[in-house]
């Protein structure tokens, strides 16, 4: 394989457990969107579904038959809100829908439909779903007229900001979910906690399921979490190595200079792969246990990193590299770094290889 992205399944089942834990055995809803985070939502799905996870999170009608269509069977949840030709789909196939404003419930009304909602409340996150008061109102009035309202739900917009303002502000939307509590014993789901949430706003939660995101991958925002395990790795190899006899220009532009005597080594991922191009100069790649970092232009298909002289007679064509991990992404150093961002854009080139106890048993594209 060129580029392969590893997944720890069995320590993504850790995390699941650590999780449970963190919010005393409150029931969990994996979100898989965006094709799991990059790390390929039917395998994620079938693997969780066996182990105890009973609802999966989705931002999109395509995203949610694509697991149907893979005979995932568990409830599906679509976090986006959908056009009234999608909210008849979603009945059609078990699936149920975010419903954020009047129209959709409207429509759900007149053409009798039974779909499984779960009404949004924007609670401050300025993006979809009804403000609190106009919410109780939609609730209410859903239930009222016997609609399929199985959930109530908010996001926390910057429950991972680690500052001070951001803790507050986290607190004032978790306050106004509260107004929702009186629903708690009409709906089956009630929930605000994301990953932010979970790990760092769990006492006193008032919802009895949490949505779990980038935190089963070890991870808050940009950063390792200490009691969760690693579950990802991308690696790529080694395709030529050069030591060069006079100053020398690397990579596209001429921007960068690589001086007499120095190594460098070209490995087989570039920016259609994921290494995304403002990674350059600024992230290195992890070869023999050493930090090379990336110098010159990142390449379509492949990029260059410096070669220190400590594994210089360490490496040959043909050798692993470690280019994205939760510590790699840590250290990265861009002005919008974002982890999600980073794994999502992992391209269709790199092969997913699915591993437990330390063994592929399934290797995917």
């Amino acid at each position: 394989m060129r580029a392969w992205l590893e997944i720890e399944m069995d320590n993504l089942l850790f995390n699941i457990k650590k999780i449970r834990e963190k919010v005393q055995g409150t029931e969990i809803m994996a979100v898989v969107k965006a094709n799991s985070y990059g790390f390929g939502a039917k395998e994620t799905v079938k693997y969780l579904s066996k182990n105890g996870i009973k609802i999966f999170a989705v931002a999109c009608i395509d995203e949610a038959l694509e697991l149907r269509e893979a005979g995932i069977k568990e409830d599906i949840l679509i976090l986006g809100s959908l056009l009234k030709d999608e909210i008849s789909l979603a009945q059609e196939n078990n699936i149920q829908i975010t419903v954020g404003n009047w129209e959709q419930i409207k429509y759900i009304k007149e053409n009798n439909l039974t779909v499984g909602m779960h009404i949004k409340i924007d609670t401050g996150m300025g993006r979809l779903g009804f403000l609190v008061e106009e919410g109780i109102e939609a609730v209410k009035y859903c239930l009222d007229n016997n609609l399929n309202v199985m959930g109530i739900y908010s996001h926390l917009s910057d429950a991972d900001g680690f500052n001070e303002e951001s803790d507050t502000y986290t607190e004032k939307q978790l306050e106004k979910f509260k107004n929702f509590e009186q629903f708690k014993d009409r709906v089956r789901y009630l929930h605000i906690l994301n990953s932010g949430g979970i790990l760092r706003f769990n006492q006193g939660y008032i919802g009895n399921i949490v949505r779990a995101g980038i935190c089963m991958y070890g991870m808050i925002a940009n950063y390792r979490v200490s009691d969760l395990k690693r579950v990802f790795s991308v690696k790529t190899k080694i395709l030529a190595i050069r030591t060069v006899d006079e100053d020398s220009f690397i990579s596209y532009g001429r921007k960068y200079v690589l001086h007499k005597g120095e190594t460098f080594a070209t490995i087989g991922m570039g920016y259609a792969d994921g290494i995304k191009k403002e990674f350059t100069g600024k992230s290195y790649v992890i070869i023999e246990g050493e930090k090379c970092p990336i110098i010159g232009e990142i390449c379509m298909d492949m990029c260059m990193v410096k070669i220190p002289e400590s594994i210089k007679n360490k490496i040959s064509l043909g050798t692993e590299v470690i280019v994205v991990r939760d510590d790699i992404i840590e250290e990265i150093n861009v002005e919008h770094k974002c982890s999600w961002d980073i794994l999502t854009g992992i391209g269709r080139r790199v092969y997913r290889v699915y591993k437990e106890n330390g063994k592929p048993y399934l290797i995917t594209k």
